[in-house]
């Protein structure tokens, strides 16, 4: 195994942050296949949901109202 990076960019407005949740939540699928789910787990949350039910959170603190975009994220400005 090698270290990758994924680099997601584009206009503001174009769908960045949208993108890379939907990444985050594939990566999370994909770590959590093969993991046994214990009986009577039925009401907690799998890894997967537990990563993206946080980005609500992270976005209340990340992101801000701007010209081009009422969520826009502030997290990553190069």
């Amino acid at each position: 195994r090698e270290n990758q990076s994924m680099l997601i960019t584009g206009e503001s407005g174009a769908g960045k942050t949208e993108n890379t949740k939907k990444v985050i939540q594939y990566f999370a699928l994909v770590a959590a296949v093969g993991t046994k789910k214990e009986e009577g787990a039925a009401k907690t949350m799998t890894l997967e949901d537990q990563i993206v039910s946080c980005n609500p959170v992270l976005e209340a603190y990340g992101n801000a109202k701007t010209t081009r975009n009422n969520n826009s994220s502030r997290f990553v400005s190069v």
